[in-house]
């Protein structure tokens, strides 16, 4: 079975939340959308772990697909996060996004419960099982997940499942990266979810990357990718180190609501966090406009 090989960088998006109600504001979404197709972004990936997809509803997911899918319009390839720990609930996502227009699913492993390889070869099969003709990606995310997919795992699945065609490598350790690049088919696709080994990963041949970064500051992520293709490294990796100096500010503040504070003052309001997490107190805020004016971007 054939399909398109998705490259480049694909931007791990927020999911814009109304200020007031905290319900799904698909007015910023719309707004979110044209600012990062203007940005040159490959790719969408919209309900992962930046898009708070874990606290979202499965009504409200894929209301939040179908309305991805309509605005886009075909421009650019969406890959939708629909893993969950309820086996019944990834299966309906994941038909439900192929059954209205998107280019692939990426699913993390089952969560909080500690799997072994047997239990997540059975959980990833079964939805493979269950949507056969459409492309599936393997999200390895263990430090949120506590799961790891490991290159055994990978093997059997890659060999098993034609429609589970590559994998997006979150783990942190660029070892991982290399020892599934070293062992899978050449034509799989392995997209680094590390914005600081965007430039790492495509030099050994990676395909690119679902970036969170990507979601504030498309263009400079963008330009990692573009300007290896054309064969410049030097300023690749300029961006490359802007990126790794974004992404450091990221996380010197809690999870989501620094890309959220940075996009409303790019003039794009996407909503708070939703809870449990919170947002930034006006000293982080301060804080975050200072790190942020300290890069010149």
């Amino acid at each position: 079975m054939n399909y398109s090989k998705i490259r480049g960088v694909i931007a791990a998006m927020v999911t814009p939340l109304d200020d007031v109600t905290g319900e799904v504001s698909f007015d910023g979404l719309s707004k979110l959308l044209n600012y990062l197709v203007e940005g040159g972004v490959h790719g969408l990936f919209p309900c992962g772990s930046t898009g708070e997809g874990l606290l979202l509803s499965k009504k409200e997911r894929m209301q939040i697909v179908e309305f991805i899918v309509r605005e886009v319009k075909g421009k650019i390839p969406i890959i939708v996060h629909t893993g969950s720990i309820h086996l019944d609930e990834a299966i309906h996502l994941t038909c439900h996004s192929r059954d209205i227009g998107a280019q692939g699913a990426a699913l993390i492993p089952p969560y909080y419960y500690g799997m072994d390889e047997a239990a997540m070869e059975n959980y990833f099969g079964t939805i493979a099982a269950s949507a056969p003709d459409f492309p599936l990606y393997i999200y390895n995310i263990p430090g949120n997940t506590k799961n790891t997919v490991s290159v055994p795992l990978m093997l059997n699945l890659s060999s098993k499942y034609s429609n589970i065609i590559g994998l997006k490598e979150s783990s942190m350790d660029f070892m991982n990266f290399i020892n599934f690049q070293q062992v899978l088919p050449l034509d799989y696709t392995i997209l680094m979810g590390n914005d600081a080994q965007i430039y790492s990963s495509v030099l050994m041949g990676g395909a690119g990357a679902i970036s969170a970064t990507a979601t504030v500051f498309p263009e400079k992520v963008v330009e990692i990718y573009e300007q290896l293709q054309n064969g410049n490294q030097s300023q690749a990796l300029q961006a490359q180190d802007t990126v790794t100096k974004l992404r450091a500010i990221w996380r010197k503040y809690p999870p989501i609501a620094p890309y959220k504070i940075a996009l409303r003052l790019k003039g794009i309001n996407v909503g708070l966090p939703r809870l449990p997490l919170r947002t930034l107190t006006s000293n982080e805020i301060n804080r975050l406009i200072s790190d942020l004016e300290s890069l010149d971007i």
